[in-house]
């Protein structure tokens, strides 16, 4: 990559950032740049951009290309944690669990998961009755029944992310 096209994705990463900034603390709301955010920014590089050495089209081509790519792997992403959010949920039904008490975080709660919800794309579990975040899982407890003597529990300790 020439020092001319990094140079370009340099001021481009910057424009972009300015603007969601910009955009972010006019609305008050975190916002993805779109296609037409990149075209309105492409737009005004070349508004400004030095007559003597402009920027040739596969430069813009290649930055809309980067730009979708990386597009595609923020949704890429999104739906893989969403589809692990979903897996370690279920794997949780049955099982009895230790979960932070959001209104107390120096206390635990223990019980059953009996139902596993998904609300806005968050996995929330249900314990005594209660939803509560996936992410307040402490500690998963279950019964074992193959190999074990009958009431041994084993018990997982999941770490934070």
């Amino acid at each position: 990559m020439s020092s001319s096209i990094q140079s370009q994705i340099t001021n481009m990463q910057s424009y972009t950032n300015m603007m969601k900034a910009a955009e972010e603390q006019a609305s008050g709301a975190t916002k993805e740049l779109d296609q037409d955010a990149f075209l309105m920014l492409m737009m005004e590089q070349l508004k400004y951009q030095d007559p003597l050495e402009p920027v040739g089209n596969t430069e813009f081509l290649a930055q809309q290309a980067a730009f979708t790519q990386v597009s595609e792997l923020q949704k890429m992403n999104e739906a893989l944690n969403t589809s692990s959010q979903v897996t370690q949920a279920c794997t949780l039904m049955g099982k009895t669990v230790s979960i932070m008490d959001p209104d107390d975080t120096t206390k635990t709660i223990e019980g059953e998961v009996t139902a596993v919800t998904f609300t806005s794309g968050a996995a929330q579990i249900v314990v005594n009755g209660k939803e509560y975040p996936l992410g307040l899982v402490m500690g998963i407890t279950s019964n074992t029944t193959s190999g074990d003597v009958a009431g041994e529990t084993t018990e997982q300790t999941l770490s934070t992310q």
